[in-house]
């Protein structure tokens, strides 16, 4: 199995924040980092443990890890210089770390709060770090993405075949979401479902067809609601395009299958071509898949998906994602 939704985070760049020097300050004992918008979660010690994370990817037979950064400090609130230089210490600690471990790939964190820049940070780490693309946030300072000027990103993206993760950080909902951990229960899904339909009603797919865009946590409700979009393109006022059918939304992007109810990833096995799914375990923190093959083959059976269509899910679409 590959596991195309986990997250990591270099020492060697707490180590760097820590001396000083940096955009970003690191204090060792509170373990937090402290960004312009406040400071940062404490950064778990697992996310930092490239020993610990081979021992329980080994233990669940997963071949490959593909490491995305904690969206919490990729520094989308940082300014345009400051976040280009605190990214390329992020992507070059990475990609220190594995430079003689096969079993993991990465995705760049990339300076999102300027698109020239974040086109330039995708570019280094394909070209010269062996990344096989980049991860970015659901909202840009509170940008969102149809609206962050990262048309360059798009085309990098595009032109190099890479992938583009999008994973939720900042979230709807204010202190709504505070209470029995909604904002990741509820807000993570409705932020991805919102940028989606964003990028797509904004033509992003169509000024690029070919650009990849990798959904965490199962596309959201973006599968749920992609025939209530279509609906009203067609009926509601406010939009510049007719969408005849959900699959022209859906189509569109790919889904990571961590939906932690096998009847949920059944329904996305129904809504999008199964070649769009991917396996992953959001590797780790609380809501992480403890064994997320089971959970695959669990749905397949469900969704009655032949062997082939498992492997895909599994592995196959994975690999074609990485290898280009």
């Amino acid at each position: 199995m590959i596991d195309m939704h986990a997250h990591y985070l270099s020492p060697s760049a707490l180590a760097s924040a820590a001396r000083g020097g940096l955009p970003v300050p690191f204090d060792a004992d509170s373990r937090v980092l402290d960004f312009p918008s406040g400071p940062s979660r404490p950064v778990p010690p697992p996310l930092t443990d490239l020993a610990a994370r081979s021992r329980w990817i080994e233990e669940r037979d997963i071949d490959l890890q593909v490491l995305s950064p904690w969206m919490d400090v990729a520094g989308d609130d940082l300014d345009p210089a400051a976040a280009e230089t605190w990214c390329r210490v992020l992507n070059d600690g990475c990609a220190a770390d594995l430079v003689e471990d096969s079993r993991f790939r990465a995705l760049a964190a990339l300076p999102v709060a300027d698109g020239e820049a974040a086109a330039r940070e995708l570019a280094r780490t394909v070209g010269e770090l062996g990344f096989r693309g980049g991860a970015i946030p659901t909202q840009v300072g509170g940008r969102d993405l149809d609206a962050a000027g990262l048309e360059p990103l798009w085309e990098a993206a595009e032109s190099l075949g890479v992938l583009l993760f999008i994973h939720p950080y900042r979230v709807m909902g204010g202190d709504r979401m505070r209470p029995h951990f909604l904002g990741n229960v509820c807000g993570n899904p409705f932020e991805t479902t919102l940028a989606a339909l964003r990028l797509y009603f904004a033509g992003t797919f169509t000024r690029w067809p070919d650009l990849r865009v990798l959904l965490a946590h199962g596309g959201g409700v973006l599968p749920t609601l992609a025939g209530r979009a279509a609906h009203a393109s067609r009926h509601a006022p406010g939009f510049d395009r007719s969408v005849d059918h959900p699959d022209s939304i859906l189509r569109c992007f790919y889904y990571d299958a961590i939906l932690h109810d096998p009847r949920a990833l059944t329904l996305l096995m129904n809504a999008v071509e199964p070649a769009r799914i991917v396996a992953g375990t959001d590797y780790p923190f609380p809501m992480s898949l403890d064994r997320p093959a089971d959970h695959v083959r669990q749905a397949a059976d469900q969704a009655g998906l032949t062997e082939d269509q498992l492997r895909g899910i599994l592995c196959g679409t994975a690999e074609e994602m990485l290898n280009g």
